[in-house]
């Protein structure tokens, strides 16, 4: 039996009281009561309720309850260095995952962010209308046709087709013997656009890598290999980039 487990029952004998008694009194179960007195404390549910029916206890059998609590806590055995070397590990290592979380949920925003930008730019800029460089077959160096006397285009006996393909929204103009065939954004979701001319067919667009070409039925690839503008020149000769 405990030092403070001995002044508990002590004092109940004293003042005459079972433990039944004290029991139905304070509404602490018997085998509580008894555990207390005899210093079985791993008995009873935990410190938050050994601290709790000491106070109840002790009051009841004519103690002071905080000097009951103070001798409880002063009989406990010391917590071993090793437990709280290990709590500290393991906390330790619960804040490094907490940091790395926190870390990778910034860096994945911050991605998120940098793409809706990009797309926010990107959008922003193939919205605005173009306003077409002064790039014309005549200013190029090229070859009038022919103009018969009736004033029409008189044409060869082997025509030239152009087809383009937009792998993205993409500003493009096509000249077809020197008359403008079409200006404007071309677009993946319109499908592939085929020219047919018999002199010359001129292809102006401002970022080459987004429009796949084929000439006369065979494939040119892509008009540029890096974004900026490009002309290129599809004639009898064969495709030639001009500029």
């Amino acid at each position: 039996m405990s030092d403070l487990g001995h002044l508990l029952r002590s004092a109940r004998e004293k003042n005459g009281i079972t433990l039944s008694e004290a029991a139905e009194v304070t509404r602490i179960r018997e085998s509580y009561l008894e555990a207390l007195e005899e210093g079985q404390y791993k008995l009873l549910p935990g410190p938050a309720y050994i601290t709790g029916f000491l106070r109840n206890y002790a009051t009841f059998v004519g103690l002071h309850p905080d000097d009951a609590v103070q001798e409880y806590y002063a009989s406990r055995p010391l917590p071993q260095p090793g437990v709280k070397a290990a709590t500290r590990v393991l906390a330790s290592g619960h804040e490094r995952y907490l940091r790395k979380r926190v870390l990778w949920t910034l860096g994945a925003l911050a991605l998120m962010l940098g793409a809706a930008f990009a797309i926010y730019q990107y959008n922003d800029t193939y919205a605005h209308p173009y306003s077409a460089p002064l790039i014309t077959p005549a200013n190029l160096g090229a070859t009038s046709p022919q103009v018969a006397a009736s004033g029409h285009v008189t044409h060869s006996l082997k025509p030239i087709y152009v087809r383009l393909r937009a792998t993205a929204s993409v500003w493009v103009r096509v000249t077809v013997d020197q008359h403008r065939a079409f200006q404007g954004i071309l677009r993946p979701r319109s499908g592939a656009k085929r020219w047919i001319g018999y002199h010359s067919i001129y292809v102006l667009s401002y970022d080459g890598t987004h429009v796949v070409a084929r000439y006369n039925g065979r494939l040119v690839g892509r008009l540029a290999r890096k974004p900026g503008t490009v002309v290129e020149l599809a004639s009898s000769s064969g495709w030639h980039q001009v500029s």
